[in-house]
Order: structure tokens, then C-alpha cells, then sequence
């Protein structure tokens, strides 16, 4: 018999955890709902705009909703498009950037019931896509 879960079924309104028009578009920490996952959506219509490169105690997961993404994970650098999943996994700093052409939206799921972010350097230069996060911290 599987194990009962301690957490009731919720619903969380996109009022509640969405923040249309701006880059974070929706931030919704797991301990307020007594689960252990973090989610952040990131929205941009900017070609090179992104997180910055930082590194997070935990895992996190991105998928790509729509649009084109570069990610900087350590020493890799990943191409991702819509429908894609990258893995960031803990202590790797890591960061991505909107490739174009249009907008870039993603869901993150960072393996932790809060955002612990520790950011590394202002890596994005906005005329350029970041090639390396070893270069630039």
C-alpha cells in the first residue's frame, strides 16, 4: 500500500505565485504549501537576457516552455528549445540566456522548499551569448 502523504491537495492561483510583465514572472517557495520543491518561472522577450550565472545547496531542473535557451552548466554549454529539460545539479554554478528569436519562458524546479541562490558575477555581457562560465567568474 503506498505511503499517505502529510500534505493536503492545494491549488495555488497564478494570481498568488505570477508576477505578469516582469523577467521573474512567478516565484512559489515549497514550504508554504509543505512540500519540498521550489518553483520559479522566468520569462524574456530579450535575446541574451538570463539569469546570471550563480550556483544553488540543491538540484534544479529547468524546462523550457517556449523558446531557445543557452545554458552555462560548469564547464558544458547546452542548447535547449521547447520542451527541453536541463539538469543544474547542486553546487555547479550554472545560468542561461535567451537565444531567440522571440520570447524565452521557463519553469525551474529547484529541489529544496526554499530559494537559497548565491550569485557568482555579472556574467552576461548583452551584446554577446555567454560561452563559458569558467571565463567569466
Amino acid at each position: 500500500m503506498p505511503i499517505q502523504s502529510a500534505v493536503p491537495p492545494i491549488k495555488v492561483a497564478a494570481s498568488d505565485w505570477q508576477s505578469p510583465g516582469k523577467a521573474l514572472r512567478g516565484l512559489l517557495e515549497g514550504k508554504g504549501i509543505g512540500t519540498r520543491i521550489t518553483l520559479i518561472r522566468y520569462v524574456t522577450e530579450v535575446i541574451g537576457e538570463g539569469p546570471k550565472l550563480h550556483v544553488h545547496p540543491y538540484d534544479e531542473v529547468f524546462t523550457i516552455t517556449e523558446g531557445q535557451a543557452r545554458f552555462t552548466v560548469g564547464d558544458k554549454t547546452i542548447d535547449a528549445k521547447a520542451g527541453d529539460v536541463v539538469l543544474g545539479p547542486a553546487n555547479v554554478p550554472h545560468g542561461y540566456q535567451n537565444l531567440g528569436p522571440g520570447r524565452l519562458d521557463s519553469l525551474d524546479i529547484h529541489l529544496s522548499p526554499e530559494w537559497i541562490q548565491f550569485d557568482l558575477a555579472d556574467a552576461w555581457d548583452q551584446s554577446s551569448i555567454l560561452i563559458s562560465a569558467e571565463s567569466k567568474v
